[in-house]
Protein backbone atom coordinates (compact mmCIF):
# COMPACT_ATOMS: atom_id res chain seq x y z
CA UNK A 1 0.00 0.00 0.00
CA UNK A 2 3.06 2.28 0.53
CA UNK A 3 2.53 3.84 -3.03
CA UNK A 4 -1.22 4.57 -2.01
CA UNK A 5 0.27 6.11 1.17
CA UNK A 6 2.64 8.14 -0.51
CA UNK A 7 0.35 9.73 -2.95
CA UNK A 8 -2.19 10.20 -0.10
CA UNK A 9 0.41 12.07 2.05
CA UNK A 10 0.74 14.36 -1.10
CA UNK A 11 -3.19 15.10 -1.15
CA UNK A 12 -2.63 15.87 2.25
CA UNK A 13 0.13 18.76 1.38
CA UNK A 14 -1.69 20.35 -1.09
CA UNK A 15 -4.59 20.37 0.79
CA UNK A 16 -2.76 22.65 3.35
CA UNK A 17 -1.47 25.04 0.50
CA UNK A 18 -4.95 25.10 -1.28
CA UNK A 19 -6.76 25.48 2.11
CA UNK A 20 -5.04 29.28 1.46
CA UNK A 21 -7.40 29.91 -1.21
CA UNK A 22 -4.12 30.89 -3.43
CA UNK A 23 -4.13 32.10 -6.85
CA UNK A 24 -3.05 28.93 -8.34
CA UNK A 25 -4.81 25.91 -10.58
CA UNK A 26 -6.15 23.10 -9.10
CA UNK A 27 -7.27 19.83 -10.13
CA UNK A 28 -9.83 18.30 -8.12
CA UNK A 29 -11.80 14.40 -8.65
CA UNK A 30 -15.20 14.55 -7.12
CA UNK A 31 -17.59 11.61 -6.44
CA UNK A 32 -21.41 12.39 -6.35
CA UNK A 33 -22.85 13.66 -2.99
CA UNK A 34 -24.97 10.51 -1.67
CA UNK A 35 -20.70 9.52 -1.45
CA UNK A 36 -21.02 5.94 -1.43
CA UNK A 37 -18.05 3.60 -1.89
CA UNK A 38 -18.27 4.04 -5.02
CA UNK A 39 -18.42 7.80 -5.25
CA UNK A 40 -15.62 8.11 -2.33
CA UNK A 41 -12.94 5.38 -3.84
CA UNK A 42 -13.92 6.46 -6.96
CA UNK A 43 -12.65 9.99 -7.03
CA UNK A 44 -9.42 8.58 -4.91
CA UNK A 45 -8.74 5.92 -7.78
CA UNK A 46 -9.21 8.38 -10.50
CA UNK A 47 -7.15 11.00 -9.21
CA UNK A 48 -4.45 8.37 -7.84
CA UNK A 49 -4.61 7.43 -12.06
CA UNK A 50 -4.27 10.81 -13.51
CA UNK A 51 -1.80 12.04 -10.96
CA UNK A 52 0.55 8.82 -12.08
CA UNK A 53 -0.36 9.67 -15.86
CA UNK A 54 0.61 12.91 -15.27
CA UNK A 55 3.90 11.79 -14.29
CA UNK A 56 3.48 13.73 -11.64
CA UNK A 57 6.29 11.77 -9.26
CA UNK A 58 9.01 13.20 -11.85
CA UNK A 59 8.08 16.68 -10.77
CA UNK A 60 7.16 16.94 -7.03
CA UNK A 61 5.62 19.70 -5.45
CA UNK A 62 4.00 20.70 -9.14
CA UNK A 63 0.62 20.72 -7.96
CA UNK A 64 -0.46 21.92 -11.25
CA UNK A 65 -0.50 18.39 -12.28
CA UNK A 66 -1.33 16.63 -9.21
CA UNK A 67 -4.97 15.75 -8.87
CA UNK A 68 -6.29 16.18 -5.49
CA UNK A 69 -9.10 13.45 -4.44
CA UNK A 70 -12.31 15.20 -2.50
CA UNK A 71 -14.21 13.24 -0.62
CA UNK A 72 -18.21 14.74 -1.08
CA UNK A 73 -19.58 15.00 2.45
CA UNK A 74 -18.94 16.59 5.29
CA UNK A 75 -15.82 15.16 7.19
CA UNK A 76 -17.66 14.65 10.91
CA UNK A 77 -20.54 12.63 8.19
CA UNK A 78 -17.94 9.85 6.81
CA UNK A 79 -18.93 7.87 10.11
CA UNK A 80 -22.69 7.47 8.72
CA UNK A 81 -20.95 5.96 5.96
CA UNK A 82 -20.42 2.79 8.25
CA UNK A 83 -19.17 0.82 4.74
CA UNK A 84 -16.71 3.33 3.75
CA UNK A 85 -15.55 3.84 7.39
CA UNK A 86 -14.29 0.34 8.29
CA UNK A 87 -12.62 -0.11 4.38
CA UNK A 88 -10.53 2.93 5.24
CA UNK A 89 -9.49 1.70 8.52
CA UNK A 90 -9.13 -1.65 7.48
CA UNK A 91 -6.45 -0.92 4.80
CA UNK A 92 -4.97 1.70 7.17
CA UNK A 93 -6.24 4.79 5.28
CA UNK A 94 -5.69 7.68 7.21
CA UNK A 95 -8.75 9.81 7.03
CA UNK A 96 -6.51 12.85 8.47
CA UNK A 97 -4.86 12.67 5.26
CA UNK A 98 -8.16 12.81 3.06
CA UNK A 99 -9.51 16.19 1.58
CA UNK A 100 -14.08 16.43 1.99
CA UNK A 101 -16.04 18.97 0.38
CA UNK A 102 -16.23 20.88 3.79
CA UNK A 103 -11.65 20.97 3.70
CA UNK A 104 -12.02 23.32 0.83
CA UNK A 105 -13.58 26.56 -0.84
CA UNK A 106 -13.95 25.15 -4.03
CA UNK A 107 -15.78 28.00 -5.25
CA UNK A 108 -13.28 30.52 -4.49
CA UNK A 109 -11.07 28.64 -7.96
CA UNK A 110 -14.17 27.81 -9.78
CA UNK A 111 -15.20 31.88 -9.66
CA UNK A 112 -11.05 32.43 -10.69
CA UNK A 113 -11.43 30.08 -13.10
CA UNK A 114 -8.51 27.60 -11.62
CA UNK A 115 -10.55 25.00 -10.83
CA UNK A 116 -10.10 21.67 -13.21
CA UNK A 117 -13.26 19.40 -11.96
CA UNK A 118 -12.95 15.20 -12.60
CA UNK A 119 -16.35 13.80 -11.50
CA UNK A 120 -16.99 10.31 -11.65
CA UNK A 121 -20.25 8.35 -10.16
CA UNK A 122 -22.11 11.19 -11.91
CA UNK A 123 -22.28 13.04 -14.98
CA UNK A 124 -24.03 16.35 -13.58
CA UNK A 125 -23.19 18.43 -10.35
CA UNK A 126 -25.94 18.59 -7.89
CA UNK A 127 -27.70 21.93 -7.52
CA UNK A 128 -26.02 22.64 -4.37
CA UNK A 129 -22.79 22.33 -6.35
CA UNK A 130 -23.65 24.37 -9.49
CA UNK A 131 -21.79 27.38 -9.39
CA UNK A 132 -18.67 24.83 -9.92
CA UNK A 133 -20.09 23.37 -13.59
CA UNK A 134 -18.07 25.41 -15.80
CA UNK A 135 -14.98 24.18 -13.99
CA UNK A 136 -16.28 20.12 -14.91
CA UNK A 137 -13.33 19.11 -18.14
CA UNK A 138 -13.82 15.42 -17.64
CA UNK A 139 -16.66 13.23 -17.03
CA UNK A 140 -16.48 9.05 -15.70
CA UNK A 141 -19.28 7.73 -15.33
CA UNK A 142 -21.96 4.25 -15.47
CA UNK A 143 -25.60 6.69 -15.52
CA UNK A 144 -27.91 7.34 -17.67
CA UNK A 145 -26.31 10.61 -19.94
CA UNK A 146 -28.21 13.73 -18.79
CA UNK A 147 -25.84 15.89 -21.45
CA UNK A 148 -25.47 18.29 -18.89
CA UNK A 149 -22.08 19.58 -20.43
CA UNK A 150 -22.21 19.56 -24.52
CA UNK A 151 -19.48 21.36 -24.79
CA UNK A 152 -17.24 18.76 -23.08
CA UNK A 153 -15.02 16.86 -26.03
CA UNK A 154 -15.56 13.22 -26.21
CA UNK A 155 -12.07 12.51 -25.37
CA UNK A 156 -12.77 13.77 -21.89
CA UNK A 157 -16.02 11.98 -21.29
CA UNK A 158 -16.38 8.00 -20.55
CA UNK A 159 -20.25 7.67 -19.80
CA UNK A 160 -20.97 3.91 -19.92
CA UNK A 161 -23.29 1.01 -18.65
CA UNK A 162 -21.42 -1.38 -15.79
CA UNK A 163 -22.03 -2.25 -12.11
CA UNK A 164 -19.59 0.40 -10.54
CA UNK A 165 -17.79 3.68 -12.07
CA UNK A 166 -14.39 2.44 -10.50
CA UNK A 167 -14.22 -0.12 -13.30
CA UNK A 168 -13.73 2.66 -15.84
CA UNK A 169 -10.40 3.73 -13.91
CA UNK A 170 -9.46 0.85 -13.96
CA UNK A 171 -9.37 -0.11 -17.22
CA UNK A 172 -8.10 2.86 -17.82
CA UNK A 173 -4.65 1.62 -15.99
CA UNK A 174 -4.18 -1.31 -17.30
CA UNK A 175 -4.70 0.06 -21.56
CA UNK A 176 -2.13 3.14 -20.22
CA UNK A 177 0.19 0.03 -19.18
CA UNK A 178 0.42 1.83 -15.41
CA UNK A 179 -0.40 -1.38 -13.92
CA UNK A 180 3.44 -0.64 -11.86
CA UNK A 181 1.23 1.58 -9.89
CA UNK A 182 -1.11 -1.21 -8.52
CA UNK A 183 -0.48 -4.29 -5.79
CA UNK A 184 -2.39 -6.79 -4.38
CA UNK A 185 -3.31 -4.68 -1.43
CA UNK A 186 -4.07 -1.59 -3.75
CA UNK A 187 -6.20 -3.84 -6.14
CA UNK A 188 -8.33 -5.43 -2.83
CA UNK A 189 -8.42 -1.68 -1.51
CA UNK A 190 -10.18 -0.80 -5.28
CA UNK A 191 -12.62 -3.65 -5.56
CA UNK A 192 -14.38 -2.87 -2.90
CA UNK A 193 -16.84 -0.64 -5.08
CA UNK A 194 -17.01 -3.16 -7.84
CA UNK A 195 -17.76 -5.86 -5.31
CA UNK A 196 -20.57 -4.17 -3.56
CA UNK A 197 -21.82 -2.77 -6.89
CA UNK A 198 -22.05 -5.96 -8.89
CA UNK A 199 -23.10 -7.76 -5.31
CA UNK A 200 -20.30 -9.96 -5.72
CA UNK A 201 -20.66 -10.40 -9.63
CA UNK A 202 -23.96 -11.70 -9.01
CA UNK A 203 -25.12 -14.14 -12.31
CA UNK A 204 -28.71 -13.19 -12.44
CA UNK A 205 -27.48 -9.58 -12.29
CA UNK A 206 -25.54 -9.67 -15.44
CA UNK A 207 -26.45 -7.08 -18.25
CA UNK A 208 -28.67 -5.82 -15.92
CA UNK A 209 -26.84 -4.65 -12.90
CA UNK A 210 -23.16 -5.22 -14.10
CA UNK A 211 -21.41 -5.85 -17.54
CA UNK A 212 -18.76 -6.67 -19.53
CA UNK A 213 -16.82 -3.44 -18.51
CA UNK A 214 -17.26 -4.89 -14.76
CA UNK A 215 -15.81 -8.18 -15.36
CA UNK A 216 -12.83 -6.93 -17.69
CA UNK A 217 -11.97 -4.95 -14.51
CA UNK A 218 -11.87 -7.62 -12.07
CA UNK A 219 -10.08 -9.49 -14.02
CA UNK A 220 -7.58 -7.03 -14.25
CA UNK A 221 -7.85 -6.71 -10.95
CA UNK A 222 -7.41 -10.64 -10.12
CA UNK A 223 -4.23 -10.85 -12.45
CA UNK A 224 -2.47 -7.99 -10.66
CA UNK A 225 -3.71 -9.73 -7.06
CA UNK A 226 -1.93 -13.28 -7.95
CA UNK A 227 0.98 -12.00 -9.89
CA UNK A 228 3.12 -11.94 -7.35
CA UNK A 229 2.07 -15.57 -5.93
CA UNK A 230 2.27 -16.50 -10.33
CA UNK A 231 5.77 -15.05 -10.20
CA UNK A 232 6.87 -17.32 -7.06
CA UNK A 233 5.57 -20.32 -8.42
CA UNK A 234 6.32 -20.01 -12.28
CA UNK A 235 10.34 -19.39 -10.80
CA UNK A 236 10.13 -22.24 -8.85
CA UNK A 237 8.58 -23.92 -11.48
CA UNK A 238 11.24 -23.41 -13.66
CA UNK A 239 14.61 -22.75 -11.36
CA UNK A 240 16.93 -24.02 -13.58
CA UNK A 241 19.29 -25.33 -10.98
CA UNK A 242 16.84 -26.46 -8.69
CA UNK A 243 15.47 -29.07 -11.48
CA UNK A 244 19.23 -29.79 -13.09
CA UNK A 245 19.86 -30.99 -9.25
CA UNK A 246 16.93 -33.29 -9.80
CA UNK A 247 19.37 -35.77 -11.53
CA UNK A 248 18.23 -36.97 -15.69
CA UNK A 249 15.63 -39.85 -14.44
CA UNK A 250 13.31 -37.10 -12.42
CA UNK A 251 13.99 -34.67 -15.15
CA UNK A 252 12.42 -37.08 -18.11
CA UNK A 253 9.87 -38.03 -15.48
CA UNK A 254 8.50 -35.83 -13.60
CA UNK A 255 6.22 -34.11 -16.35
CA UNK A 256 6.05 -37.13 -18.74
CA UNK A 257 2.67 -38.50 -20.78
CA UNK A 258 2.46 -41.50 -22.83
CA UNK A 259 0.65 -40.91 -26.50
CA UNK A 260 0.05 -44.33 -28.94
CA UNK A 261 -0.62 -43.32 -32.21
CA UNK A 262 -2.65 -45.74 -34.99
CA UNK A 263 -4.87 -47.90 -35.14
CA UNK A 264 -2.64 -51.02 -34.79
CA UNK A 265 -1.04 -49.52 -31.16
CA UNK A 266 2.05 -49.99 -32.53
CA UNK A 267 3.55 -46.27 -32.57
CA UNK A 268 4.23 -45.33 -28.86
CA UNK A 269 5.51 -42.25 -27.99
CA UNK A 270 6.95 -40.72 -24.83
CA UNK A 271 6.98 -36.60 -24.31
CA UNK A 272 8.49 -35.18 -21.45
CA UNK A 273 8.72 -31.30 -20.59
CA UNK A 274 11.74 -30.22 -18.75
CA UNK A 275 12.41 -26.70 -17.84
CA UNK A 276 16.54 -26.81 -18.68
CA UNK A 277 17.68 -26.38 -22.05
CA UNK A 278 19.75 -29.28 -24.01
CA UNK A 279 22.69 -27.29 -23.35
CA UNK A 280 22.55 -27.68 -19.54
CA UNK A 281 21.28 -31.34 -19.77
CA UNK A 282 24.47 -32.55 -22.20
CA UNK A 283 26.70 -30.18 -20.29
CA UNK A 284 25.68 -31.36 -16.71
CA UNK A 285 24.79 -35.25 -17.78
CA UNK A 286 26.85 -36.00 -20.95
CA UNK A 287 25.59 -37.28 -24.25
CA UNK A 288 26.33 -41.17 -23.51
CA UNK A 289 24.06 -40.70 -20.07
CA UNK A 290 21.35 -39.16 -22.25
CA UNK A 291 21.24 -41.76 -24.77
CA UNK A 292 21.77 -44.61 -22.41
CA UNK A 293 18.71 -43.04 -19.94
CA UNK A 294 16.16 -42.61 -23.54
CA UNK A 295 17.12 -45.77 -24.32
CA UNK A 296 16.39 -47.51 -20.78
CA UNK A 297 12.90 -45.50 -20.73
CA UNK A 298 12.22 -46.96 -24.09
CA UNK A 299 12.59 -50.37 -23.54
CA UNK A 300 10.54 -49.90 -19.97
CA UNK A 301 7.86 -48.23 -21.89
CA UNK A 302 7.52 -50.14 -25.24
CA UNK A 303 8.33 -46.75 -27.02
CA UNK A 304 9.41 -46.44 -30.57
CA UNK A 305 9.89 -42.56 -30.53
CA UNK A 306 10.93 -40.16 -27.27
CA UNK A 307 10.81 -36.45 -27.59
CA UNK A 308 12.00 -33.39 -25.11
CA UNK A 309 10.55 -30.24 -24.89
CA UNK A 310 12.39 -27.82 -23.06
CA UNK A 311 10.50 -24.73 -21.40
CA UNK A 312 13.27 -22.03 -20.36
CA UNK A 313 12.85 -18.30 -19.40
CA UNK A 314 14.70 -15.23 -19.61
CA UNK A 315 13.98 -11.56 -19.26
CA UNK A 316 13.41 -11.75 -23.21
CA UNK A 317 10.85 -14.01 -22.83
CA UNK A 318 10.22 -17.95 -22.76
CA UNK A 319 12.41 -20.10 -25.00
CA UNK A 320 11.57 -23.46 -26.48
CA UNK A 321 13.37 -26.29 -27.94
CA UNK A 322 12.31 -30.02 -29.33
CA UNK A 323 14.66 -33.12 -29.36
CA UNK A 324 13.33 -36.55 -31.14
CA UNK A 325 15.04 -39.69 -30.51
CA UNK A 326 14.75 -42.30 -32.70
CA UNK A 327 16.10 -45.69 -32.46
CA UNK A 328 15.13 -46.11 -36.00
CA UNK A 329 17.66 -43.75 -37.80
CA UNK A 330 16.26 -43.41 -41.15
CA UNK A 331 12.75 -43.13 -39.36
CA UNK A 332 13.96 -40.26 -37.14
CA UNK A 333 15.35 -38.30 -40.91
CA UNK A 334 11.78 -38.63 -42.29
CA UNK A 335 10.06 -38.00 -39.46
CA UNK A 336 12.50 -35.00 -39.17
CA UNK A 337 11.52 -33.50 -42.75
CA UNK A 338 8.18 -33.68 -42.07
CA UNK A 339 8.08 -32.21 -38.89
CA UNK A 340 10.06 -29.25 -40.20
CA UNK A 341 7.81 -28.92 -43.06
CA UNK A 342 4.39 -29.70 -41.67
CA UNK A 343 4.88 -27.77 -38.08
CA UNK A 344 2.96 -24.27 -38.40
CA UNK A 345 4.74 -22.78 -35.53
CA UNK A 346 8.54 -21.04 -36.40
CA UNK A 347 11.46 -23.14 -35.84
CA UNK A 348 14.85 -23.95 -36.66
CA UNK A 349 16.88 -26.87 -37.27
CA UNK A 350 19.35 -26.84 -34.00
CA UNK A 351 23.05 -28.33 -34.03
CA UNK A 352 24.84 -29.57 -31.38
CA UNK A 353 28.43 -30.58 -32.29
CA UNK A 354 29.11 -34.43 -32.03
CA UNK A 355 25.57 -35.29 -31.28
CA UNK A 356 23.71 -37.28 -34.41
CA UNK A 357 22.56 -40.59 -35.42
CA UNK A 358 19.53 -41.01 -32.87
CA UNK A 359 18.81 -37.54 -32.10
CA UNK A 360 17.13 -34.62 -33.96
CA UNK A 361 16.58 -30.86 -32.52
CA UNK A 362 14.76 -27.66 -32.88
CA UNK A 363 14.03 -24.84 -31.63
CA UNK A 364 10.94 -22.61 -31.72
CA UNK A 365 10.68 -19.10 -32.63
CA UNK A 366 6.84 -18.98 -30.80
CA UNK A 367 6.88 -19.03 -27.46
CA UNK A 368 3.27 -20.29 -27.34
CA UNK A 369 4.81 -23.88 -28.37
CA UNK A 370 3.51 -26.68 -25.89
CA UNK A 371 3.15 -30.51 -25.69
CA UNK A 372 -0.51 -30.04 -26.81
CA UNK A 373 0.31 -28.11 -29.34
CA UNK A 374 3.03 -30.40 -31.02
CA UNK A 375 1.98 -33.85 -30.25
CA UNK A 376 -0.86 -33.43 -32.74
CA UNK A 377 1.34 -32.73 -35.50
CA UNK A 378 3.37 -36.07 -34.71
CA UNK A 379 0.26 -37.83 -34.84
CA UNK A 380 -0.48 -37.00 -37.71
CA UNK A 381 2.83 -37.72 -39.10
CA UNK A 382 2.91 -41.48 -38.44
CA UNK A 383 -1.10 -41.45 -39.45
CA UNK A 384 -0.94 -40.35 -42.52
CA UNK A 385 2.31 -39.50 -43.54
CA UNK A 386 4.85 -42.17 -43.13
Amino acid sequence: MDKLYNFLSEVKSAGEIYKQNIDEKINICLGNVSCDMDSAVGAILLAYYLTSKNDYYNDYGNYEIFWVPVINCPRQELVARIDISYHFKTFGIDTNNLIFIDDLDITHYSKNNLLNLAIIDHNKLDYSQKDWEKSVHMIIDHHADLKAYPNLSQENKTIVFCGSACSIPINMIFKDNLEDILNKDICKFFSAAILLDTENFKPSLKNTKWSAIDEEAFQNINRKIFSEYYDKLINLKTDRKANIELGLELILKKDYKNYVWGETNKNVAGISVCFNTFHDIMTQFGVETLKNTLNERMDKQNLNLHLIITQTYTKNGAFREIMIFDRDVERLQKVSVLFEKNCPYALQKKKFTGLKGNFSFFYFMDESVSRKKVEPIFQEIFEKLL
